[in-house]
């Protein structure tokens, strides 16, 4: 066992002990929504495409110095790195660039030192984008201080240790400008959390519709993503062909999604279930008549202050806003608007997979690339361990929030037909992703992106039927 292998059980082991724990604590807070328009300047994915074309810019700049200088040989730092890496692209268009750049000695640079300082924003970004289009409320919460430290000390860690693992002439270098980019990336990804990165009122799926939609918008994303590691930050634009029509195709799916998810954000809440106590806009309601029934909805953006809501019967709540993600009435029922989620109009198991991903995305946020890289360069064991934990911890807190929110009439029968649900979702997910597994792929993520795809989109189906099935059954 290496001294790397060591250090990187370290960094999976305290990523999980302190990580996990961090971002728990930020899930339980509040995060008041941000005034203002939402810009595209304050969205984190507009910051994740400029990142992307810096890096896509620096790799032509490394090519035209690898086929100018280096006569297309690069067998110099080959030596250091995986197969797979130096393909580079010697086209007609490239050798063009390649012979009318002046000076293109000055370009060195652009040779495994640049990337560095900006594989941990791209990293950070493509994550905390995809958190925004679950839910920008949760996007705030863990944009915090402490949980964007603990994020980026990790990934700067991993990323370290690889880069030591590998050891090239620049790792000094290299080592200086990651610490460099850690700094940075924490002040800058803080400042952007504090900007609306989403029209107010916006929040989680309420629908399975929406929640395909944000599947199909993460998926893409995930493709474009891999793809780009696999050309530009492996020093290989002599790949880009090999990608271009799947990019294509994620692209358009992309761009289809994300209309799909602002076309269905903007359509009214579904309507309240049949035995839920609606609240209406700009009301005061005693607690004790919200959630009298089987579970109370505010409905029309109505706005609970947490910590008024629950604080025992005979209190004011005033609706003329968004309702705080779980925020409960005196008995359990969870109030909801189109800013929190949905998971009483949206039925229980389709609630309760908006609820998971939620707490899978936030629970796997801090640990997620150092237990990864375990997978190459540590102990699969160790990795399949810490994996294991978190989706077993985001599993039983999204059930046990969602448990809560059935009506306490006829709870037992209702959350016998919900979990019953949630085992035929489970074990059709399951096989899909199976399949997913089983596809070719150059990289383990490419598998493991097709799985995930695969098995949310069958549970989401599985979900929504069974939800729609038993809606409005009598308790029994």
């Amino acid at each position: 066992m290496t001294g790397t292998a060591v250090a990187l059980h370290a960094t999976v082991a305290g990523s999980v002990l302190v990580g996990v724990p961090a971002t728990w604590r930020a899930m339980r807070t509040t995060a008041a929504e941000r005034s203002g328009p939402a810009r595209w300047w304050c969205r984190p994915g507009w910051w994740l495409a400029v990142v992307t074309v810096v890096l896509f810019v620096n790799q032509v700049l490394f090519t035209i110095y690898a086929l100018r200088v280096r006569d297309g040989d690069m067998s110099y730092l080959a030596i250091y790195v995986p197969d797979g890496w130096f393909e580079l692209a010697d086209g007609p268009v490239m050798t063009w660039l390649a012979e009318h750049t002046p000076a293109p000695e000055l370009l060195a640079v652009c040779a495994l030192r640049v990337p560095s300082l900006f594989e941990l924003p791209l990293g950070m970004l493509a994550y905390l984008t995809v958190l925004n289009w679950l839910d920008p409320s949760l996007y705030r919460r863990l944009t915090s201080t402490t949980v964007i430290a603990l994020m980026s000390a990790s990934y700067s860690i991993t990323f370290g240790l690889i880069e030591w693992e590998l050891h090239t002439p620049y790792t000094v270098q290299n080592l200086a400008l990651r610490l460099l980019s850690g700094i940075v990336t924490v002040f800058a990804l803080r400042r952007l959390g504090r900007l609306p990165s989403a029209p107010q009122g916006s929040g989680a799926p309420r629908t399975a519709a929406e929640l395909l939609a944000f599947a199909a918008s993460t998926a893409a994303l995930g493709y474009l993503v891999l793809a780009l590691y696999d050309t530009v930050l492996l020093y290989s634009m002599g790949r880009v062909g090999e990608h271009v029509p799947g990019a294509v195709a994620a692209g358009t799916v992309l761009v289809a999604a994300r209309f799909a998810a602002a076309r269905l954000r903007r359509r009214p809440a579904e309507p309240v279930p049949r035995g839920s106590t609606p609240v209406t806009a700009g009301s005061a309601v005693m607690l004790g008549t919200v959630g009298s029934g089987a579970g109370a909805s505010a409905a029309g953006g109505g706005a609970v202050v947490l910590g008024t809501v629950g604080s025992g019967a005979g209190t004011p709540v005033t609706v003329g806003g968004p309702v705080t993600a779980g925020s409960t009435g005196s008995d359990g029922g969870l109030l909801t608007t189109r800013a929190d989620a949905g998971k009483v109009t949206a039925g229980p198991g389709v609630g309760t997979l908006t609820a998971g991903m939620s707490w899978w995305l936030a629970l796997f946020l801090v640990p997620a690339l150092a237990i990864r890289y375990e997978l190459g360069f540590g102990s699969w064991l160790l990795a399949a361990s810490a994996g294991l934990l978190i989706i077993g911890a985001a599993t039983a807190f999204a059930i046990f929030e969602v448990y809560g929110s059935l009506p306490r009439d006829g709870r037992a029968a209702a959350a016998r037909r919900w979990l019953l649900g949630l085992v035929a979702a489970g074990l059709s997910a399951t096989a899909a992703a199976a399949v997913g597994l089983a596809v070719p792929a150059v990289h383990p993520e490419m598998r493991l992106l097709s799985a995930a795809a695969l098995f949310v989109l069958t549970a989401t189906v599985v979900c929504a039927a069974w939800d729609r099935h038993h809606a409005g059954e009598p308790a029994r």
